[in-house]
């Protein structure tokens, strides 16, 4: 539960941060915007890598915080 709390709350404070600053704002969505052009030019595999490389992220992070210290 723990580790969906701090999931939730790095989400929330990233959107609060893009929704008060207009100009943090068009840069994320100008990298976002240009990050997915240069994916369609190999696309679909592409977008194959980039989901396994999401996933692959999402395992590590939430691997490493649930572990005991």
């Amino acid at each position: 539960m723990a580790i969906m709390v701090r999931s939730l709350s790095m989400f929330s404070l990233g959107g609060i941060f893009l929704l008060i600053s207009p100009r943090l704002r068009q840069d994320a969505f100008g990298a976002i915007g240009s990050g997915v052009s240069a994916m369609d030019l190999y696309a679909p595999y592409s977008y194959i890598a980039g989901g396994i490389l999401v996933f692959a992220t999402m395992v590590f992070s939430f691997y490493r915080s649930s572990q005991a210290r």
